[in-house]
């Protein structure tokens, strides 16, 4: 009976223990305040919750657990796991054409100049294609060789820096391809003679106080620099995504001071692809962003076809892999992020967030 009524006495060191840990913690935000009540911003809190669960009912594995929204620069909105980091895919080519905003705004090269002058590998074959052409995906490039994935695909060969025969001339159709993207993150890479990772951070990541991210490279350029990869590789969380497309959302602008000029800022999120132009019947003509696509940004349009009917012509949105979005409501002052590492929607993202974006434009309450 002695030992056992010695029982209370050594577990309660544990439990004291115990319950101090499970105090909730205070964790960094999306933006500078904590979370904020919808009713705040005049976002009923019911149909927020109605849009909510409906993108989870659109979504795998991951739910919503990523899922960050900002609305007025308030955070309204967010899942239990905003700070978990991944490869945010394709949602990367927006950081890649970020680059492309500063080079331009800096004077140091004009968006209709043809790339061949910063890399002697495009004369031959490419010598008119433009930056305009790589940031809208109508440049024709492609690669020597099969798909490293061992499926039909011709894209994401061994080799993408070594031009094969062009699709098509510049500018005559829109295609969605990975190697175009890989040798624009090499020409920009040649311009600045350092990693895109290292100028991002220096200009944009670290003034808007984005912390710790990486972005995964795709081999070197001639002088031995290593190439990040211009069409995927990012790796940030759900809040860093926010923060960039809060940046986009302020026209380049972060408290008072402009990273970004503000006329890229729209130039991306506006479409850049006349509607007219076809998409190339290749291995990627499922991605069919003639009309809908800006500056390796997703736009709506009215005539685009991947348009989203119900919801403000204004919206914009980074597409990756494994549904990943960062979408931007300007109308609204609202940034939506998902993320995740799951699959995409058999119906398409752009199918998903145009019946989930008009779900949540139904909860914002007028002032």
């Amino acid at each position: 009976m002695l030992k056992h009524a010695f029982y209370p006495f050594l577990l309660l060191p544990l439990l004291l223990l115990l319950s101090c840990s499970s105090e909730p913690q205070q964790r960094p935000r999306s933006g500078d305040e904590e979370l904020n009540n919808p009713e705040a911003v005049l976002v009923d809190e019911e149909g927020l919750q109605k849009a909510l669960e409906f993108l989870r009912s659109k979504s795998f594995a991951d739910g919503i657990e990523e899922v960050v929204i900002l609305k007025d620069g308030k955070l309204i909105y967010e899942g239990d796991s905003t700070r978990k980091a991944h490869n945010i895919y394709s949602c990367s080519k927006a950081f890649t054409s970020t680059i492309l905003g500063l080079l331009i705004q800096d004077g140091v090269v004009q968006l209709d100049e043809v790339c061949a002058n910063y890399e002697p590998v495009l004369l031959e074959q490419y010598s008119t294609v433009t930056f305009r052409h790589f940031a809208t995906m109508t440049s024709g490039y492609s690669a020597v060789g099969r798909s490293r994935w061992n499926d039909e695909n011709s894209d994401w060969s061994w080799t993408p820096y070594d031009p094969d025969v062009p699709h098509f001339a510049p500018g005559t159709h829109y295609e969605y391809w990975d190697e175009a993207q890989m040798m624009y993150g090499r020409v920009l890479t040649n311009i600045l003679e350092r990693p895109l990772k290292d100028f991002l951070t220096e200009r944009i990541t670290d003034p808007i106080g984005l912390g710790e991210w990486s972005w995964g490279t795709e081999q070197e350029t001639a002088k031995g620099i290593p190439i990040n990869n211009g069409c995927t590789g990012v790796k940030v969380n759900a809040q860093q995504l926010a923060r960039i497309g809060q940046l986009y959302l302020n026209v380049g602008n972060w408290k008072g001071q402009q990273l970004l000029d503000s006329t890229w800022c729209k130039m991306a999120l506006q479409n850049q692809v006349p509607a007219e132009i076809p998409v190339f019947p290749g291995d990627r003509a499922s991605a069919r962003g003639s009309g809908s696509y800006g500056f390796n940004w997703w736009v709506n349009s009215p005539d685009g076809l991947s348009r989203m009917p119900d919801v403000p012509l204004d919206v914009a949105y980074m597409s990756g892999l494994n549904h990943n979005v960062c979408a931007l409501i300007p109308s609204w002052n609202m940034v939506v992020v998902r993320m995740g590492d799951d699959k995409n929607p058999p119906e398409g993202k752009y199918v998903v967030w145009n019946d989930f974006l008009k779900l949540l434009g139904e909860a914002l309450r007028e002032g």
